[in-house]
């Protein structure tokens, strides 16, 4: 009868130690509405200036840089008027 307490309390020692080492847990989370929502790896995408925009009528302002990553993904950079858009950027998505 003591072997078996003895060996039930290992096991059950055992199960709380590996539940702790996130071995059983879901690798998922939930987001504010309450869906769960996958772990997503990020990953660098390359973005092709597409379009760059100088108000000539203002010299002060920034000069504004659109690239397109993804098919309706779009980033704007601004930059000083001095320096000018690089013809591609990479972008953790």
């Amino acid at each position: 009868m003591i072997k078996f307490i003895v060996t039930l309390l290992i096991l059950l020692t055992l199960i709380i130690i590996l539940k702790k080492r996130d071995f059983f847990f879901d690798k998922s989370i939930q987001n504010i509405d309450g869906d769960l929502d996958r772990f997503e790896r990020k990953y660098p995408i390359e973005c092709k200036l597409f379009n760059e925009i100088i108000d000539r009528k203002n010299k002060d302002l920034e000069r504004q840089c659109y690239y397109k990553c993804e098919e309706n993904d779009i980033v704007r950079v601004d930059t000083s008027i001095e320096y000018i858009c690089q013809p591609f950027i990479i972008e953790e998505r």
